[in-house]
């Protein structure tokens, strides 16, 4: 005769639901109960019916990860895939499952979730990004679905559950950084204000420089699209920058390799510190000074807080806060008077 639950909660000396919710890794048990059922099932060599379980709480046991509006460059950035990784970690350990959500367009991507969500095929949605004004984030509020944002959230800041650095932080530490190695003309490259990770970062940088008392020059910011001529035209200014803060990993590699072609040496020229850590950060020539903000944290604290609030509607908001580090390579250096 096949083990059913019933047997499980008997051995346990438990309710029968508080065997369910050790199935569904509920926070309301206790580690202490997860553990004496989970040795009960273990003995009895008791198998769950999690799709058989889907079925009776009407949940499919999949999350959407919503992607920024899908190009080449967004597959090819290594933040996405770490991140994901962190959100397939947690979902293996609570059986749950995982389905991109790609479009060209925010009506495309907005036509794809509202499709996905009328059709339940998910349980609820991961936002991999954060924006002003973001239609998707609208849809999601209003239509009261489970969803947590990797990001500031610009909208409904205090109802939402997001996941994120201290960004502002962030641009404030780099600058604080470059000046302790002696640097006081200090540019900013990639600023996309579109984004408001980095709308923070470049906040913070401003701040830092305000408050050592230097003045912050418009011409020493540029955004996430330049050419040679751009970079060219930075040094010619009065005084030329000794050191240049990036938006993150991929605009260096550009950066960097715009600064080869027009004969800039780095670090001895022009120091270069950027964000995210990426692995390629180590694979540049010289390797890449970053800010580590632990992006496979990022994603699995994301999930692990959107499958709380799947399970119990009425779970708190959380706004989370992972840590960041400055990793030393070799593209700062100290600069002389």
């Amino acid at each position: 005769m096949a083990v059913t639950i019933k047997d499980i909660a008997k051995r346990a000396n438990v309710a029968t639901s508080t065997v369910s919710r050790v199935i569904q890794d509920s926070p309301k048990i206790s580690e202490a109960t997860k553990a004496r059922v989970r040795r009960e099932m273990k003995a009895l060599g008791y198998e769950p019916n999690y799709s058989a379980q889907s079925l009776a709480n009407r949940m499919t046991q999949s999350l959407g990860i919503i992607m920024p509006e899908a190009d080449v460059a967004i597959f090819q950035n290594p933040f996405f895939l770490e991140s994901i990784r962190g959100i397939s970690d947690l979902t293996n350990e609570k059986n749950y499952t995982m389905a991109l959500v790609t479009g060209k367009t925010d009506e495309e991507l907005l036509s794809r979730v509202k499709t996905m969500r009328r059709a339940n095929r998910v349980d609820g949605f991961i936002v991999l990004y954060s924006k002003p004004d973001d239609p998707i984030v609208d849809f999601l509020h209003n239509e009261k679905i489970a969803y947590t944002v990797i990001g500031k959230p610009q909208q409904y800041v205090s109802e939402t559950t997001h996941v994120d650095n201290d960004n502002y932080q962030a641009g404030k530490d780099v600058v604080c950084y470059l000046m302790e190695l002696g640097h006081k003309h200090i540019a900013y490259v990639g600023a996309d204000l579109e984004r408001t990770v980095h709308k923070e970062r470049v906040r913070g940088y401003r701040q830092a420089l305000e408050e050592a008392g230097m003045t912050v020059n418009p011409h020493y910011i540029f955004g996430s699209e330049f050419t040679d001529d751009d970079i060219s035209e930075l040094f010619r200014l009065q005084p030329p920058p000794t050191a240049i803060v990036v938006g993150d990993d991929m605009i260096a590699m550009s950066l960097q390799r715009a600064l080869h072609r027009i004969g800039i040496r780095m670090p001895e020229a022009c120091s270069l510190i950027s964000f995210n850590n990426l692995i390629l950060a180590d694979m540049m020539n010289p390797p890449l000074t970053s800010v580590d903000i632990d992006i496979f944290k990022l994603g699995y604290q994301a999930a692990k807080s959107l499958i709380e609030k799947i399970q119990d509607p009425e779970e708190v908001t959380k706004h989370i806060i992972i840590p960041h580090r400055i990793v030393e390579r070799a593209s700062c250096s100290r600069i002389e008077e």
